[in-house]
């Protein structure tokens, strides 16, 4: 298929520039053409094409087909965190420390991120995840962020008086694994930034990365938060060509520090005109108007493709009970002959999806190793479970066997292959051990005590070939049952979904012939405002709570049903309706 003339001036530009991509507008299809032109044309130096998201840049190196060479050094395709990795901190690291660091993806995959003041009473431990950290390592402990299970009223008391000595302990921890050359995807951001706030280090990256690089391609580039930013100034200032390719409406990761205004200020300075990809490809008239109603952004996207001559209107459904949506949907999708494989049920929350498919939650397994075990059979042998949760589940397993091989050595500091490695384990020989334990034990029926007890004689029994085993002792003390309360739901194993249901983060970047979209009963409301995202939708706020519905019905093909709570079916049908969509209240 020919590109289309806004899909062409985007693969023959000739300066760094952003171009503003609707949904479904064959953005990959472009950059892959682009980057694919870039690779041929340049004789030494690479051509870079990043991502965010491993599943993205599997796509593009499937698209690349054979062609090969542009998938070799001196050319790059991969995550942001990857290059930030390779190409700015492991080259800075090894010249300060002597020593290559040890990437993990998160905090919580190393156990001293879990940590404990002196005279904390019966609290749960505070956890990284609670804090943000400066270039320097200085810890800032985030309230909001600190769950209610924490503990009682006295509890978050304590923590509020407590504060900069939580902050403190977590700094000192922060460098004690930077030490040991443990660097989580976070961590490596805030190296990278360091070292460019640095002249020495400039000049050496510099040097470094002007002899490696011709240009470098950004795909959903909405997300950059500071740090990445910071990076594509500082390649730019190298002479390094910046081409940004993403929908400010589409940014989702506050979170993760993505900041749409600092994107388009930082965009803004780029000399090559803005370009624009207003086809949508990907979706029918009525969720096109869907997303033209949620845009802040002033970019006019028109339905092209298969999709355009869909007639389908939106559909507004009403429920009182997340358990309500199921039936009501699938008689809408059915009036269009679509089933229940071909639709999904998103949602801001992952529990309100999850009970509108009729699923019982198992994740909160807490420190519990039995009940991770049972959760991660469910999860492995359900046929609808997705890649990225199967990976999980099996990492719970993975961990839970490797504190029974360890007990009585400090791996507390580093992250599971470095663990692995200092207990003279094959980290692949475990995971495929965990993998086949989870499916051998299946909890389904059975009370907690007797599940644990078949876990414990597994564990005793079993082939552990040239590792040694763990002590029957440390078995037994490792591997309890869990509580009654913990092990309820367990009924729930084996049920499947009747509809697949995901967040909306979840699904960044993919498409599905009908989409569920659940608003529920509490909306959740901006701390500093206190608006909900109807009142940002009224009222023409442009914030994340509102561009996180935009993202949602984006993902539709064919049918997008808004299935929201009595208490605000009217509020959304009016907004609808003043938005210009058409809708049919079923």
């Amino acid at each position: 298929m020919k590109l289309t003339d806004d899909q062409q001036a985007l693969v023959d530009a000739q300066d760094s520039l952003f171009a503003a991509a609707c949904p479904g507008a064959g953005k990959t299809r472009a950059m892959v053409a682009r980057f694919l032109k870039r690779t041929a044309e340049e004789g030494r130096r690479g051509i870079a094409l990043i991502s965010f998201t491993n599943a993205a840049v599997d796509e593009v190196r499937r698209r690349c087909g054979n062609q090969v060479e542009a998938l070799r050094a001196p050319h790059f395709v991969g995550t942001f965190d990857t290059f930030i990795h390779r190409f700015i901190v492991t080259p800075m690291y090894v010249k300060w420390h002597n020593q290559k660091p040890n990437y993990v993806r998160s905090w919580r995959e190393i156990p001293s991120t879990s940590f404990r003041l002196d005279n904390m009473g019966r609290v749960r431990n505070l956890e990284f995840e609670w804090f943000d950290f400066d270039p320097d390592g200085r810890a800032h402990l985030d309230l909001s962020r600190v769950p209610q299970e924490f503990g009682n009223e006295d509890a978050h008391r304590m923590l509020r008086r407590r504060k900069r000595e939580a902050e403190g302990e977590a700094s000192d921890i922060f460098w004690r694994l930077v030490k040991a050359g443990t660097i989580s995807c976070e961590a490596a951001r805030l190296a990278a930034e360091f070292w460019l706030s640095s002249n020495k280090a400039r000049t050496v990256l510099a040097a470094l990365l002007q002899a490696r690089f011709a240009e470098v391609i950004v795909d959903e580039a909405q997300d950059c938060g500071r740090e990445e930013l910071h990076i594509l100034q500082f390649l730019h200032d190298c002479g390094v060509r910046v081409v940004m390719v993403g929908d400010l409406d589409q940014s989702i990761y506050e979170f993760r520090n993505a900041t749409p205004a600092a994107v388009e200020a930082f965009a803004a300075t780029l000399p090559g005109p803005p370009l624009e990809l207003r086809d949508n490809w990907r979706s029918s008239p009525a969720i096109c108007e869907f997303n033209r109603a949620l845009r802040s952004g002033q970019l006019v996207e028109t339905a092209r493709g298969d999709n355009s001559i869909v007639q389908a209107p939106v559909h507004l459904i009403e429920f009182s009970s997340l358990d309500q949506i199921v039936p009501p949907a699938l008689d809408v999708a059915e009036q269009y002959k679509l089933t229940a494989d071909d639709l999904v049920i998103l949602s801001h929350a992952h529990t309100h999806g999850m009970k509108a498919a009729g699923v019982v939650s198992l994740e909160s397994t807490g420190n519990n190793r039995v009940l991770s075990i049972a959760n991660a059979g469910f999860k492995l042998r359900a046929r609808e479970t997705d890649p990225k949760t199967r990976r999980k589940a099996a990492e719970q397993v993975k961990r839970s066997l490797l504190a029974a091989l360890a007990v009585g050595q400090d791996t507390k500091d580093h992250g599971f292959a470095v663990a692995c490695d200092k207990l003279g384990i094959d980290s692949r020989w475990l995971e495929s051990f965990a993998v086949w334990m989870a499916l051998q034990l299946d909890a389904e029926g059975k009370t907690r005590q007797v599940f644990a007890a078949e876990v414990r004689d597994y564990l005793k029994t079993a082939d552990w070939g040239a590792v040694t085993p763990p002590a029957a002792g440390d078995v037994s003390n490792l591997f309890k049952a869990p509580s009654e309360k913990d092990w309820t739901g367990i009924s729930g194993f084996g049920n499947s979904p009747s509809i697949r249901y995901s967040t909306v983060h979840g699904v960044k970047g993919m498409e599905f012939r009908g989409v569920v979209l659940v608003l529920p009963d509490r909306l959740r409301e901006d701390q500093v405002t206190k608006r909900s995202v109807l009142d940002d939708w009224e009222g023409d706020h442009n914030t994340e709570a509102r561009r996180v519905l935009y993202v949602a019905g984006s993902r539709a093909q064919e049918l997008l049903i808004c299935a929201v709570h009595r208490k605000h079916s009217a509020r959304v049908g009016d907004l609808l309706g003043a938005k210009g969509v058409q809708y049919i209240k079923s």
